[in-house]
């Protein structure tokens, strides 16, 4: 699977994707891709748990994942200059490792958990760093009226260089949010066709 199709369908979901020129859209989908890759360099052959350790991050666990408009979602994240904190469900991380089947292979418990770990550390070295991915990349423009012209940013290109710097980390043969579409699959909440669908829709504009 292509990670710049996957990373495009992830900057699909922003709110402002419309507003993205199509011949912009490689260099937004290259420079977030590259911001993630980059990040995990840094950190190439170490342990996710062991970074949290080291960086003062607090680990926690509840046994049910809480909904937001009907998505169950696998965690919660406090960040601030008091804590930094991820909470983890683990009956979220268990349904994606049992719902994470390509090429025949799934993602055991703990490489689901780490998968969703180290998108977290993403955040949270944007947060230490001082800026997030998607402000250091160009906005694009909301509002233009006699003169009077507004901007915005595609924060979702965090996301995407979050799903980077994890396939990076962890030797991930592709973006892990390829796992978040076969979890939607194979539970039914998503057709297949509308999948390869979406894959097809998202090629084609990066021709």
């Amino acid at each position: 699977m292509d990670d710049r199709v996957l990373a495009l369908c992830e900057l699909n979901n922003d709110l402002l994707f419309h507003k993205i020129p199509p011949e912009a859209l490689s260099a937004y989908v290259d420079s977030s891709l590259a911001a993630g890759s980059d990040a995990a360099a840094a950190f190439t052959g170490r342990d996710i748990e062991e970074l949290y350790r080291e960086h003062g991050i607090r680990i926690s666990y509840a046994d049910s994942g809480k909904q937001s408009y009907g998505v169950i979602l696998r965690g919660q994240v406090t960040m601030s200059v008091r804590e930094c904190a991820v909470e983890v469900y683990r009956e979220s991380i268990e349904e994606l490792s049992r719902h994470s089947t390509w090429e025949g292979r799934s993602l055991t418990y703990d490489e689901a958990l780490h998968v969703h770990l180290a998108h977290e550390f993403f955040h949270f070295w944007e947060y230490k760093s001082g800026g997030a991915v998607s402000e250091r990349l160009p906005g694009v423009e909301t509002f233009s009226f006699l003169g009077l012209r507004r901007t915005a940013k595609i924060n979702r290109c965090s996301e995407v260089a979050a799903h980077a710097f994890a396939k990076e980390l962890l030797g991930l043969p592709c973006l892990p949010n390829l796992y978040d579409y076969l979890y939607l699959i194979d539970t039914g909440k998503m057709e297949r066709a509308a999948f390869d669908g979406l894959i097809s829709e998202m090629a084609a504009l990066l021709l």
